[in-house]
């Protein structure tokens, strides 16, 4: 017979932290995807921009550098 000691205490500690843990990735995903679709939501806004201007030189650059994308973003007011 195996004889084991109940704590209160430890059990409910181990539950929070059981539960924490589920809410911190809920709430990391929620925000990954709320992240992802709103990079997506200006991305594509920009394109547009960029291709109803004919600004096809930024459009093809925008697509290979970053920094210059979050330039134009914030100078079109996009972001």
């Amino acid at each position: 017979m195996i004889l084991t000691t109940y704590d209160k205490d430890l059990y409910e500690k181990t539950l929070k932290e059981d539960a924490r843990e589920e809410g911190f990735k809920e709430g990391f995903k929620e925000g990954f995807k709320e992240g992802f679709k709103k990079g997506l939501d200006e991305a594509r806004a920009l394109n547009k921009y960029l291709l109803k201007a004919k600004r096809y030189s930024d459009l093809e650059r925008v697509a290979k550098d970053i920094e210059y994308q979050k330039k134009l973003l914030k100078e079109l007011g996009i972001e």
